[in-house]
């Protein structure tokens, strides 16, 4: 396929989708509990509106909400989060989605409130920083308790059951009035909490139609440039690469030898670009596959092996309404298809596999080979070049892509392996 014709693939989101889409692949993280932060978006917008906030600090709360736990990464670190109403070593995720969301200037403005979304309200109080910020971030926290005692009180029945412990709700709310939480903001929520419709609402559709009914902000309004859309797609690769520490920075390393591996190959300086956005999103999906099965030290069961082949399902289905008018989905989720085949999830023939399509899945290969994994350690070039010729000559992987890597495979090799932060984006 043709790929010269960059306009065929402009990308067209503006921030309020972006966001949208970032807390759609953070849902993947909460595997027995979904759509968390779509519910702490939803409470904290409802409680903010009966606290009188301004339009444009309701609107902030409840982005905030959807994007408060981007520092988790692994399904058990969700669970743990499930388990008491003050968790221990609850910083460590604040820490990381502010280490992150001060990396990307798109979503920096919601740094502080995220680093401070588990901290009590008698600790809060005391700390030196703009009240705006302090308010978000403790109302967030109410929020996000008041889901984990929702969680509690309907664990093992069905989720609409919550209206019969509302008044165990209000009760431990209140018991942390002034404590966890700030007063006044234990009053509101405990109003919301006592009204059945209040739960019934929290439906994801209805959640994410808020945000599309929100009034007009020049800055949730605004069209991202590729530069933008290249941040989101960074911190989101980030964290991807958090869920396993065998998988550190493989999506960002997937994307710079995508992109060099493009223009060496002849492909537009933009269309290498969106590759390099398509492989920093390759693996999303990955962030719904059970932590047991991306640290197994041995092979994986049939059974195993066929719950992770389905994240590139997942990560299409995330990509395309990220990217309605784009080929990065597509891109992205061929990056397991094979030339002869014999790939997945759809078994892809070479006349349905572009370009792109076939660099993103070599390089994919090779980045994986440099690294280490559970059940070995990373190899050497020359044992990574001797598992892929046969690929190759097998006809699963582009003969002519591989010519490419092949030529400057020192380089390509060093990129692989090198500490991250030494890499030249």
């Amino acid at each position: 396929m043709d790929v010269s014709q960059s306009e065929q693939f402009r990308i067209t989101i503006d921030v309020r989708h972006a966001i949208l889409a970032v807390a759609t692949v953070l849902d993947f993280v909460g595997v027995d509990d979904l759509h968390h932060g779509h519910r702490v978006a939803y409470m904290a917008y409802e409680c903010a509106n009966v606290l009188n906030w301004s339009e444009d600090k309701k609107q902030f709360v409840y982005f905030a909400g959807l994007i408060h736990d981007c520092g988790v990464s692994s399904t058990n670190e969700h669970l743990r989060l499930l388990k008491l109403m003050q968790p221990e070593d609850i910083s460590f995720h604040c820490v990381r989605g502010f280490e992150g969301l001060i990396k990307c200037p798109i979503l920096d403005r919601f740094s502080l409130a995220i680093l401070y979304h588990h901290t009590p309200w008698q600790e809060l109080i005391e700390l030196d920083i703009p009240e705006f910020d302090r308010d978000v971030a403790a109302l967030i926290f109410l929020a996000d308790r008041t889901d984990f005692l929702r969680a509690r009180y309907t664990h093992g029945c069905h989720e609409e059951l919550i209206t019969l412990y509302e008044n165990l709700v209000t009760e431990n709310l209140l018991a942390h009035r002034e404590t966890l939480f700030k007063p006044e903001m234990v009053d509101a929520m405990c109003q919301l909490v006592n009204k059945d419709g209040f739960w019934y609402n929290m439906e994801p559709a209805h959640i994410e139609k808020m945000a599309l009914d929100f009034k007009e902000n020049y800055f949730y309004d605004s069209e991202l440039s590729l530069d933008g859309v290249i941040q989101i797609a960074r911190f989101l690769a980030k964290i991807v690469d958090a869920k396993s520490p065998f998988t550190f920075y493989h999506s960002e390393k997937v994307a710079l030898l995508a992109k060099l591996v493009a223009k060496e190959c002849g492909i537009a300086d933009l269309d290498a670009e969106l590759l390099y956005v398509a492989g920093l999103l390759h693996d999303v999906g990955k962030l719904k596959t059970p932590d047991l099965l991306l640290h197994k030290p041995g092979a994986l069961t049939r059974e195993e092996y066929s719950i992770v082949k389905r994240h590139t399902a997942y990560t299409a289905f995330t990509l395309h309404s990220f990217f309605p008018n784009s080929l990065i989905a597509q891109w992205a989720s061929n990056h397991h298809e094979r030339l002869d085949g014999s790939g997945y999830p759809f078994r892809k023939g070479p006349e349905q596999l572009d370009l792109p399509s076939r660099i993103l899945a070599l390089v994919d290969v090779f980045q994986a080979l440099t690294q280490k994994r559970p059940y070995r350690g990373s190899m050497s070039l020359s044992e990574v070049l001797e598992i892929m010729l046969p690929m190759v000559q097998q006809g699963k992987l582009d003969s002519n892509v591989y010519d490419v890597l092949l030529a400057d495979a020192d380089n390509f090799y060093q990129l692989s392996t090198q500490e991250y932060e030494d890499i030249k984006l």
